[in-house]
């Protein structure tokens, strides 16, 4: 058993900003956190990522960074890391956990970036030191935390929006289209006032415009779950983009290398023809208002669950293998569209 008072302490220096609840104490004592690990048998709290990627910043100094987008309504710090092997390189935008009860997503992407940063596998070497990696395994902070700790289903931010309502749904708070479908602050789907009215989005607007070099991000990827597909602009129409067969065409490479391993079938199309109509969403913000040429929504799998959101731990492992399957063919895909 580990010394629980070096554990807090050492969460404490990490995040000054966030007290850790009772319950995050207990999971810290049952998991030995003093090790500073994940090893995707369980889901991690935001405590957990966090002191992760310190360790993981910690061990790859010359390769990995640290940037923040900034802090939500809630004071909590919104991170994520940076890797590169080579300067000069075009960059992939990755974010997850927009949505807080969707945590296969966060469990994903730190796979990800342990399997860029350590695995011997010359595919995935090869297509690690082929970009720069902007990740933010978890952007919806403070909502990803109440799941953990008041409510597995919760979908929105955290910030009141009247006596009765709470949160707004971060993917529908986007500049782009904002407001085209109605919801009103009750629904899980409200978008907030006004276009980027809520800090996380609008920090990471900000971020991506300002703390990254314009033109140098070729692909913006967003993980949701549970809809099992890779999805393409447009949400709000069916009209294709104007290079839709580029994207699917790495939207293809996607899916068929991600098949291979335990053969799961993804669907691959625009949002508003695989999924459904909406607006404000992250995505097609960085397609026709930054400009990034290819950008996607993979929905990670959650059907056939008593509950879409809440996949067992042994799910974890599987799809965080088989998703890495399908980045190796879709940065393939990139690279035969001479984008990098």
């Amino acid at each position: 058993m580990p010394n629980i008072k070096k554990v807090l302490r050492r969460i404490k220096d990490c995040m000054p900003c966030i007290n850790p609840s009772p319950m995050e104490e207990n999971l810290f004592m049952i998991r030995n956190i003093a090790q500073k690990d994940i090893d995707w048998t369980f889901y991690p709290t935001l405590v957990e990522i966090y002191t992760w990627l310190d360790s993981i910043i910690e061990q790859n100094p010359k390769v990995v960074s640290s940037f923040h987008i900034g802090r939500s309504y809630e004071g909590r710090l919104i991170r994520g890391i940076k890797i590169s092997f080579k300067r000069g390189k075009k960059a992939i935008f990755i974010e997850s956990n927009i949505h807080a009860r969707e945590w296969i997503t966060s469990a994903t992407a730190t796979y990800i970036i342990k399997e860029l940063l350590l695995s011997n596998k010359p595919d995935v070497r090869k297509m690690a030191e082929s970009l720069d990696w902007y990740i933010v395994p978890v952007l919806n902070v403070d909502g990803f935390d109440y799941s953990h700790e008041k409510d597995r289903t919760w979908r929105k931010s955290r910030r009141p929006v009247n006596d009765k309502s709470v949160g707004i749904d971060l993917n529908r708070n986007f500049s782009y289209r904002w407001g085209w479908r109605k919801a009103g602050p009750s629904s899980v789907l409200y978008p907030g006032p006004h276009p980027e009215s809520e800090p996380e989005t609008r920090q990471l607007v900000d971020f991506i415009n300002k703390g990254i070099p314009n033109g140098s991000i070729v692909m913006y990827v967003a993980l949701h779950a549970a809809a099992q597909c890779i999805l393409c602009p447009w949400t709000h129409t069916r009209t294709p983009p104007k290079n839709y067969k580029e994207m699917m065409s790495v939207a293809k490479a996607f899916t068929e290398a991600l098949a291979v391993r335990y053969g799961t079938q993804y669907k691959c199309g625009s949002s508003a023809t695989i999924l459904q109509k909406f607006s404000g969403g992250s995505k097609d913000w960085a397609y026709a208002v930054k400009g990034i040429p290819l950008t996607f929504t993979i929905e990670l799998p959650g059907r056939g669950t008593k509950s879409r959101f809440a996949l067992p731990n042994k799910r974890i492992l599987p799809i965080g293998r088989e998703v890495l399957d399908g980045f190796v063919g879709m940065i393939g895909a990139v690279k035969k569209l001479g984008y990098i």
